[in-house]
């Protein structure tokens, strides 16, 4: 084996050398030396794919990875973004080849579309591999590029190449398993002690008494391409007993047992040792494959099992702890929990007594509840073992009492157990159904949660790496299925609106619009605007929805502040677009109507259907504008996974189904009506009745065919109110949601008596969908919101200092999970003043968590006026009005109103001897801002109150004014 090595790596050499020759010839000039640029790099690179020819190509790679390893960081950055940008699919190949398979689709087209589809950055790498040392250097250069990732999200795709290449190239099959012991070569032995990930290795003694004893072994995994790295290593020892602790095993005192005497073999440290290589996977059985090099040479050998960290534990019980309401943490548990605040408390057997009833009680509860986003177990090493298809089988404290494991788990250990004859059907359990295999000891140690909430929602397969849209695209039960009916009886199915999706992706991205680009919207509600809001996403664009009631002024800020590539609007309002797109610069006008006329839709009419743009959890999908404090909108960047994990998570605690049919009148330029409304929908499979507005006799017509609505409290309202709305009318419905604005309880009781139907009221935000939900089983509290939602974290801090408060005191509400924003567009000061240091979200909304751990919504510390379902800071308002020549300032209110929850309040102060009057005010206005934001009512004082700060007390103002909409439904 030496031998055809030396050979290979003579002949690669040789090959090299040769080909050098040739490239300086050619090129008339020496191979560079010092520092190489990227542009440098980027025309090698395409050198290296225009090539032919295996001498000049080999050399070529060689030369490329030598003029790489010589860049600084900053340089192999720009490398990064060149392959992501400069390196992707050939769109003119791609357009072809897909053009082909839908006019004739045959396996040789399909295979062309296939490759056609493959970014050229792909080949680069290909070919760099064939350079000698090629493939170590690949694995470096992804270090490098995950160290890049961390601050770059856009070389996600990049990232994504390099995983799709290493784990075909590092498969299984292709790896080899070596024994290491004491006369293995010192170069493997040096990096043993360098890698070893789980307890640390101290010097060489440390060393042999590991490796060398006989009741100890260590194997490593080798691929061709790196002889003398080991990728992972397994130290093994063998023991009699199942080990409850690490201590005894690390002992270099002992006396060891003779390997013959031995039952268990214990996997006591597993190392990964490439940083390069880290999510690549090697395969799901390597573990098997150690277990059964071992039975080999003990064929007596009777039981396998780990004894393994638990690295994530201590952060997430610390937040646990933290929480204002835990699914986990039982009030007795407290006390004893306490000690661990205490320096030194694992010296004290007293306190390490204690601590074992709840700290296995509670890693049980970790193990087997706590999910990530994409409902895998939160625990790494856990995803691990459980992939590679062990049972988690003992729970032990007080296991590891170093302070990397007192940091780590406080002291908790696990045993997995690797049974034989049971690792394939444990890895299918696992990997088709996120299945924690345990033993009956550990699900003994899982007590009921307090409240109950269900785990966080699986987000579903992807096949395709447009994280939203393959998920949605996925979820389609059928494409025959209707999706919409209209209240005239006209259907669209499933297909019609994906297909439309397609052709309008495909013809966005001729129209230039590329991966992260900015699409601005600003249409009535039809069935093709939800087919243009998926093609949007399809294409790897960004969605920006606008208020259809923005006239031309507020417009021109949205469209300046984003700078989208392409505006779609109302053929009705194209000309006024067209010359503000003009004046902005923006590339291209497209116009959309309500019964699909427009430009759009004929110019997208003949595109062919490409393949979905490649993007990832973390791109972004849409930004929605959301007013912010100084009266100015803040863009609310929302990525994929912020979408998609909260649409997966409310379909399955609201209950969703390809059963349910959604009365949807809500708009479809906001959060609830888009995000929430569509995207369950869609995720579930089911299906809408699609209103244009909210029309209460054509609902309750139509609501003998629904199962469940979503609205605002203005709907519920006129429900309550309309003769029609009776419990045989509402009898086939089985869920009635509301959310946008603060509900009444009154009105919550109201609908209840009238029909028996309890109203679901939720929480959310434009920057974070939905936090907190009544629950779909059990009681929903009039005037609560319930509880947080699974995988979403909620606390009350006090607003100035962020001091954690107890249950019942009320401060600002501050939320964190996947469904949490990205930051605010283009405003890195205010998205760093918005969250906290541990990332928490800070709402600036006013609540308390009560006795049963339900949320209240008790103001806003915004000041914030929501009528009718839509923001209003007062603060813009005020702007627009203290500009109104005879105004010296003024102040807007949210004032109860029995229809819209709140209406828009001005107070004014006239200047001396003015005689400006509440209609001049309100005609002033139109034209400047929405009709939502326009006061309903405009009073004139000599004065407006202030405290001793001189700030306005619009709460005393707000007393003033409370009954002023009493009898009015204006």
């Amino acid at each position: 084996m030496t031998s055809d090595k030396n050979f290979l790596s003579d002949l690669l050499q040789s090959i090299s050398e040769r080909g050098r020759e040739l490239i300086a010839r050619a090129r008339g000039r020496a191979k560079p030396s010092g520092e190489v640029r990227t542009e440098n790099l980027v025309e090698l690179c395409e050198h290296l794919l225009s090539g032919r020819g295996e001498a000049s190509g080999v050399a070529l790679a060689a030369e490329i990875l030598e003029n790489y390893r010589e860049l600084k960081t900053g340089e192999r950055v720009a490398f990064f973004e060149a392959l992501a940008h400069r390196f992707g699919p050939d769109r003119e190949r791609l357009k072809s080849a897909a053009q082909s398979y839908l006019a004739t689709p045959t396996e040789q087209g399909e295979e062309e579309l296939q490759e056609a589809a493959e970014p050229r950055r792909q080949e680069i790498v290909r070919r760099l591999n064939l350079a000698p040392e090629g493939t170590g250097t690949l694995v470096a250069m992804r270090a490098h590029l995950l160290d890049a990732l961390s601050r770059r999200a856009d070389l996600a795709a990049v990232d994504r190449d390099f995983v799709h290449l290493f784990s075909s190239w590092f498969n299984r099959g292709f790896l080899v398993l070596r024994r290491i012991d004491w006369s293995s070569p010192a170069i493997v032995l040096e990096k043993i002690i360098r890698y070893e990930a789980v307890h640390e290795i101290q010097d060489w003694n440390d060393l042999r008494a590991r490796i060398d004893p006989p009741d100890r072994r260590c194997y490593a995994f080798f691929h061709p391409a790196l002889t003398d790295e080991p990728l992972i290593f397994v130290e093994v020892a063998l023991t009699k007993e199942i080990p409850d602790a690490i201590a005894p095993i690390l002992a270099r005192g002992r006396d060891p047992l003779d390997p013959r005497d031995a039952k268990i073999a214990v996997f006591y440290s597993i190392s990964n040792t490439q940083k390069g290589l880290a999510g690549v996977s090697f395969g799901s059985f390597l573990i098997k494959q150690v277990a059964e090099e071992i039975t080999r040479e003990f064929p007596k050998l009777e039981t396998f099992v780990t004894l393994s960290p638990v690295p994530g534990f201590a952060k997430w019980l610390a937040r646990e702890r933290k929480a204002p309401v835990s699914d986990a943490i039982h009030d007795a548990d407290r006390a004893a929990l306490s000690i661990l605040d205490k320096p030194g408390w694992e010296q004290d057997a007293q306190s390490r007594a204690r601590l074992e009833a709840p700290l296995t009680a509670l890693a049980a509860h970790y193990f087997l509840n706590g999910k990530t986003s994409y409902g895998r177990p939160l625990d790494p090493v856990a995803r691990f073992h459980l992939g590679n298809g062990a049972a988690l089988a003992h729970i032990h404290a007080s296991a590891d009492l170093s302070p990397r494991g007192l940091a780590q788990s406080y002291g908790v250990m696990v045993n997995y157990h690797y049974d034989l004859e049971e690792i394939e059907k444990n890895h299918e359990a696992y990997a088709e159904a996120s299945e924690v295999v345990a033993s009956k000891e550990v699900r003994k140690l899982l007590r009921s949660a307090k409240p109950a909430r269900a785990a966080p929602a699986r987000l579903p397969e992807m096949k395709s790496t447009n994280t939203l849209f393959s998920a949605l695209e996925a979820a389609i039960p059928s494409r025959e299925k209707i999706l919409i009916e209209l209240p005239d009886g006209k259907q669209v199915s499933y297909g019609d609106v994906f297909e439309l999706a397609g052709k309008i992706s495909t013809y966005l991205i001729e129209r230039g619009v590329a991966p992260g680009d900015r699409v601005a919207v600003q249409v009535e509600k039809s069935w093709q605007n939800l087919a243009l809001y998926l093609g949007v996403v399809r294409a790897g664009g960004v969605y920006l929805p606008l208020n259809t009631a923005y006239p031309l002024a507020e417009l021109e800020y949205f469209l300046g502040d984003a700078e989208p590539r392409v505006v779609v609007c109302k053929p009705e309002t194209a000309d006024g677009v067209r010359t503000l797109a003009a004046k902005l610069r923006i590339a291209s006008v497209e116009t959309l109507g309500v019964s699909g006329d427009g430009t759009l839709l004929a110019n997208a009419k003949n595109a062919a259907a490409s393949a979905p743009v490649a993007r990832g959890a973390n791109d972004l999908a849409a930004i929605l504008y959301t007013s912010g404090t100084t009266g100015r909108s803040k863009g609310a960047m929302l990525s994929h996974e912020n979408l998609l994990s909260n649409a997966a998570t409310l379909k399955d605690y609201w209950r969703f189904t390809a059963k349910d049919v959604l009365l949807h009148a809500l708009p479809i330029y906001h959060t609830h009506g888009l995000f929430v409304a569509m995207n369950v929908v869609l995720l579930a499979g089911a299906s809408m009745i699609f209103f244009g507005k909210f029309d209460a006799d054509e609902m309750i017509r139509l609501m003998p065919k629904a199962t469940s609505m979503m609205g605002v409290p203005t709907f519920y309202v006129r429900f309550a109110d309309h003769p029609k709305v009776t419990r045989e009318s509402t009898k086939h419905m089985r869920l009635f949601v509301s959310g946008s604005a603060p509900l009444l309880a009154e009105t919550h009781r109201a609908f209840s008596e009238k029909t028996g139907h309890a109203i679901l009221e939720r929480y959310g935000m434009t920057e974070t969908n939905m936090n907190t939900s009544n629950p779909f089983d059990g009681d929903r509290i009039p005037g609560t919101v319930g509880f947080p939602l699974p995988g979403v974290a909620l606390r009350i801090a006090e607003p100035d200092t962020g001091k954690i408060l107890p249950q019942g005191e009320i401060g600002v509400i501050e939320v964190k999970g996947p469904n949490v924003f990205q930051g605010y567009w283009r405003m890195p000061e205010k998205t760093a003043a918005e969250f906290r240091a541990d990332g928490f979200f800070i709402t600036g909304d006013l609540g308390k968590i009560d006795q049963r751990g339900y949320v209240h919504i008790v103001g806003r510390g915004k000041d914030l006026v929501i009528s009718g379902g839509f923001n209003v800071y007062p603060k813009e308002v005020e702007g627009e009005i203290d500009a109104i020549p005879g105004v010296i300032e003024s102040a807007v209110i949210g004032v109860a109103h029995p229809d819209l929850g709140e209406g828009v309040t001005a107070v004014v102060v006239r200047a001396k001897d003015a005689a400006v009057t509440e209609a001049e005010i309100l005609g002033a206005l139109e034209g400047r801002l929405a009709r939502f934001k326009q006061p309903k009512r405009v009073f004139f004082v000599d004065d407006l109150p202030r405290n001793a700060m001189g700030k306005v007390q619009k709460n005393v103002l707000r007393e003033t004014y409370a009954k002023t909409y009493a009898k009015s439904v204006a």
